[in-house]
């Protein structure tokens, strides 16, 4: 929830306070990875003892195929863990103003072949 919620404030239009000041800008990559760990952290503390902090359903299946876990609870984790991301996303979506607004773009100018072309050159 902390990272979505982290991602969705990053990418929030600049604002202004009441005295007309701009407010700090946190559309930076920083925020959002300082975001992501604080949350990871909070979420281990908090839930060590329940599942040994597993909030991953590709860690789920990863122990599942190892035989930590038996498949019986690697289901239960991960149905657990989907609709937790949703009633988080949900309830992030609920408290913040307009909807999430990040999107993937080109920067310096490039357009879309030249993109394409860069991505064919790095593949080879």
């Amino acid at each position: 929830m902390l990272t979505y919620a982290g991602a969705h404030v990053a990418n929030l239009p600049n604002a202004t306070a009441p005295s007309g000041q701009e407010l700090i800008d946190t559309s930076n990559i920083t925020f959002k990875a300082v975001s992501s760990g604080i949350g990871l952290i909070i979420n281990i503390w908090a839930f060590f003892r329940v599942s040994g902090s597993v909030f991953n359903p590709a860690v789920t299946l990863a122990l599942v195929l190892i035989r930590a876990i038996t498949p019986l609870r690697g289901v239960l984790y991960c149905i657990a863990q989907l609709v937790g991301a949703i009633c988080a996303a949900a309830i992030v979506d609920a408290l913040m103003p307009g909807p999430l607004g990040c999107a993937t773009r080109l920067g310096g100018g490039a357009n879309i072949a030249q993109g394409k072309a860069a991505r064919a050159e790095k593949l080879d």
